[in-house]
């Protein structure tokens, strides 16, 4: 695994030159975005006159305004959507591999709804599903692949009016990371962010309902309760798993991650949510895209997940598929 002083080396030497080449299609990227932007700005005075007065001839001359801005802000997405792949291929990728050579990457790809299902962490109904920048690699005996994911729930309503009203639910947005576990379970432990300091005291009610997912595990770490619930279907295996060791690496990874941590123990994987409020991996376009901030912070995401491996000692060997 790569440090932050191997990241400043690759940005020098092989990043900065990328992103110096990209910062004119970038530049005429923000023109179209400007251009479509300032065509509707001169189409306002004719709405507001319109509004005003409730003559049509102020709609005929808003409108020409309003249709030209729509080719740019055509071009602006098809030639966005050319600058992200160009991106993720030349950049992305090379922090990717700076963490680990062997690791691949795939911009278009993410982690099969199938598997997502699998790991029993979030069990809504799954109305929408989508993602992209799967990595896939190995680290000492253990196989893994993570990806961003987006996973919404669908809700329908109906107004006083009787009109009805479409409203979506972003269940998890963030990284999804699975790995081998190198061990037949013969039940499933999850372990989910703490809820007991909910509002008045409500998650203390809601730990109670497992909603299938067993009996709480009740654990001797007076840090690692502070920050976790576990529920289990066998409360010897969950606590097996969960070793003195296995705690303490939780702790310390849930500070470093800096988020709420939901994991899953289950055929024979283990299989860890991070929840991220913002769009992963992605060009910035409405600034200078050589500068290093934004890619320092694509790098400790991807290190951050990567280093799960080592972080819960998942190549320590303490049992042998059964």
């Amino acid at each position: 695994m790569k440090s932050a002083d191997d990241f400043i080396k690759l940005y020098s030497n092989n990043l900065a030159p990328i992103l110096r080449d990209l910062e004119p299609e970038r530049k005429a990227l923000l023109l179209l975005f400007w251009t479509g932007i300032a065509l509707l700005a001169a189409s306002a005075p004719g709405f507001v006159l319109l509004l005003r007065s409730g003559q049509p001839v102020y709609l005929l001359a808003a409108a020409p305004f309003v249709i030209v801005a729509v080719y740019p802000f055509y071009r602006f997405k098809q030639k966005k959507l050319a600058y992200a792949d160009v991106f993720k291929n030349c950049v992305i990728r090379e922090l990717a591999a700076l963490i680990d050579p062997h690791f691949n990457y795939f911009p278009h790809r993410y982690i099969d709804e199938e598997d997502y299902r699998e790991s029993e962490l979030f069990r809504h109904r799954i109305d929408r599903y989508r993602g992209g920048d799967l990595v896939e690699g190995a680290l000492g005996a253990t196989h893994f692949f993570f990806s961003e994911l987006i996973h919404e729930e669908q809700h329908e309503s109906t107004d006083a009016k009787g009109r009805r009203q479409t409203r979506w639910e972003i269940v998890f947005k963030g990284l999804f990371f699975i790995a081998d576990f190198n061990k037949h379970f013969h039940g499933k432990t999850y372990v989910v962010p703490d809820a007991r300091g909910s509002f008045l005291g409500l998650g203390q009610l809601f730990e109670k309902w497992s909603f299938g997912r067993g009996d709480i595990v009740e654990l001797e770490n007076p840090e690692f309760d502070a920050l976790f619930t576990v529920y289990g279907t066998d409360q010897v295996e969950a606590r097996y798993i969960l070793s003195s060791s296995m705690m303490d690496s939780l702790v310390h990874f849930r500070s470093k991650a800096d988020t709420p941590v939901h994991l899953s123990f289950i055929n024979s994987k283990v299989c860890v949510a991070l929840p991220v409020n913002k769009d992963l991996f992605e060009p910035k376009i409405f600034s200078s895209g050589v500068q290093s901030a934004c890619l320092r912070d694509y790098f400790r995401y991807l290190a951050l997940v990567a280093g799960i491996v080592d972080d819960l000692n998942l190549n320590l060997r303490i049992w042998g598929k059964v």
